[in-house]
């Protein structure tokens, strides 16, 4: 009957925005465990260096967590994923730049290693974070859009973005560190989530949602 094809595909679109924060945390997760060793050849791999790289991007995820909240209540969410999944593989991409950009850049006697350390991880790693970090929240309110079911939706959605969070920290922790460099595993991941892009300009394409 209609009310089970309803639920059907309920069911069918919560699992398609659960697939899209899965992936994208995979990419967060990627981008920060290669961002230490991207970085090593500025400011080393110690403690400081983990310790910048971790607050950095959850700085970032939070400042962006916070944006895509707001955006998702004004804007179509299909729209801003489109917008924000390119925007997303840019930075990432970006961040190879500055890497380069900051050959040669010493320390300012002025300022103390710590606070050097925040200023370099910030410089490359802060905008992608930021804009990674706006993804979720709008997943979340677009899966919201085709669900009575709050509580269980919501759920649904972090659970899979801690999901992928997981998955993206062991993929890059035990495979793709050990077997690639850090710049392809960077500029793959920018590729990957301008890939990623695709489904929703597609989906906007044949008029799904507006």
């Amino acid at each position: 009957n209609r009310g089970e094809i309803g639920r059907g595909r309920a069911m069918l679109w919560l699992l398609g925005c659960n697939l899209i924060v899965f992936a994208s945390n995979i990419c967060i997760m990627v981008l920060e465990l290669t961002a230490s060793r991207l970085l090593a050849h500025h400011i080393g791999q110690s403690l400081y260096t983990w310790t910048g790289v971790i607050g950095v991007v959850l700085a970032g995820i939070t400042v962006g967590s916070y944006a895509g909240g707001m955006l998702a209540d004004r804007f179509g969410h299909l729209k801003l994923l489109a917008i924000l999944f390119p925007l997303a593989a840019l930075t990432s991409g970006l961040a190879l730049v500055l890497d380069d950009s900051m050959v040669g850049v010493t320390r300012p006697e002025s300022i103390e290693w710590p606070i050097w350390v925040l200023c370099v991880v910030s410089a490359i790693f802060l905008l992608p974070a930021i804009v990674l970090g706006t993804i979720s929240p709008v997943v979340a309110s677009l899966a919201l859009s085709r669900s009575r079911s709050t509580g269980f939706t919501v759920g649904n959605v972090y659970a899979w973005a801690a999901f992928g969070s997981i998955v993206g920290t062991f993929l890059a922790g035990f495979y793709l560190i050990d077997n690639h460099g850090t710049r392809v595993i960077i500029g793959g991941t920018a590729l990957a989530l301008l890939a990623m892009g695709l489904v929703p300009m597609s989906l906007l394409a044949v008029g799904l949602l507006a």
